[in-house]
């Protein structure tokens, strides 16, 4: 009988010693939670949508130096897009993405943001002139909060 209690005691103490909150268990959050952001990939020429927003790409300059040259001028991509809110045509855009992380805006919202994040392919000297079908617009997409 005395082993059982004193089985049975080490089984309490484990348990509750099993059961203790550490410091390093528990992580303290103090700064709010980002909204989500989406990354997109729009293609050349392809009406995409965004809730009740849609852009379509219908021209692309690319300027950007090739990845194996070495340039003064990094360059920059333009970008031709037409706008659509509710499937109908709104008006055409443009902006133009280069090195300044404030220009590549396509649109802001209350509801939502639209930021060009990438063009791809990135140019190199051996493919030539890329086709405008083949660019990949990729895109930051945030729906926003009322709190933003």
């Amino acid at each position: 009988m005395k082993k059982l209690f004193f089985i049975l005691g080490l089984l309490v103490s484990g348990l509750g010693y099993a059961q203790e909150l550490k410091v390093s268990d528990s992580v303290e959050v103090d700064q709010p939670v980002q909204v989500p952001q989406i990354v997109v990939k729009v293609p050349f020429g392809k009406l995409t949508s965004f809730g009740d927003k849609s852009i379509k790409i219908i021209k692309v300059t690319d300027s950007r130096c090739p990845s194996n040259v070495n340039c003064i001028w990094a360059g920059n991509v333009i970008l031709d897009f037409e706008m659509y809110e509710d499937g109908k045509y709104v008006d055409t855009r443009r902006i133009t993405i280069g090195s300044d992380q404030n220009d590549r805006m396509l649109f802001d919202s209350a509801a939502q943001r639209l930021k060009a994040y990438s063009v791809l392919p990135y140019p190199k000297t051996a493919l030539g002139k890329i086709p405008q079908e083949d660019y990949v617009i990729n895109l930051v997409w945030q729906q926003l909060t009322e709190e933003d």
